[in-house]
């Protein structure tokens, strides 16, 4: 199962994946996907339903805040809510001003099999094999697309933007 995800994060990178995207902001405006070109990536994983997510996103917000410009850092938001207006609602009232992938994108469903990252109760749906986490999880990526650290909920939990400087340092490196 590894080596099949293997060879389709090699096959899938982040310009095949984000080059005909449906990006949104919190007030639906549409996003063009060419502006996280450079940017260091990182594609949050989450629902308002979910306690743990409401409790990770402020932290996330204050991160963003603080380091987004700074080191050119960007969140993706990839919804695991029921609807559209839900998760509109969770990013209007708690989100940064990052962007989404739009609710009805099958590009939600792709980052999700990609990564094996989701919600338990949408792992068959989604058709995510295997799972290797569920939410919330932040997935900070490579210009193509390729991992460059799985666990940023915990690295940012811990360090704040100091995690975000050290994955920028990775990049360059």
């Amino acid at each position: 199962a590894v080596s099949a995800h293997k060879e389709l994060s090699s096959r899938l990178r982040m310009a095949e994946l984000l080059k005909d995207a449906s990006l949104v902001s919190a007030d639906g405006a549409k996003v063009d996907p060419a502006s996280l070109q450079g940017k260091l990536v990182a594609f949050y994983f989450s629902a308002h339903w979910c306690p743990p997510c409401r409790a990770f996103t402020p932290t996330l917000k204050d991160v963003y805040e603080e380091a987004g410009e700074k080191y050119g850092f960007e969140v993706v938001f990839v919804s695991s809510d029921e609807n559209d207006d839900a998760m509109k609602s969770y990013m209007s009232e708690a989100h940064g001003k990052w962007t989404a992938v739009a609710f009805d994108s099958p590009l939600r469903d792709e980052l999700k099999r990609k990564y094996g990252a989701c919600a338990g109760k949408e792992q068959q749906a989604c058709g995510v094999e295997p799972r290797r986490t569920g939410i919330p999880a932040l997935v900070v990526v490579q210009p193509n697309g390729d991992e460059l650290c799985f666990d940023g909920t915990k690295e940012l939990s811990e360090a704040g933007p100091v995690a975000v400087k050290r994955w920028k340092e990775k990049l360059a490196a």
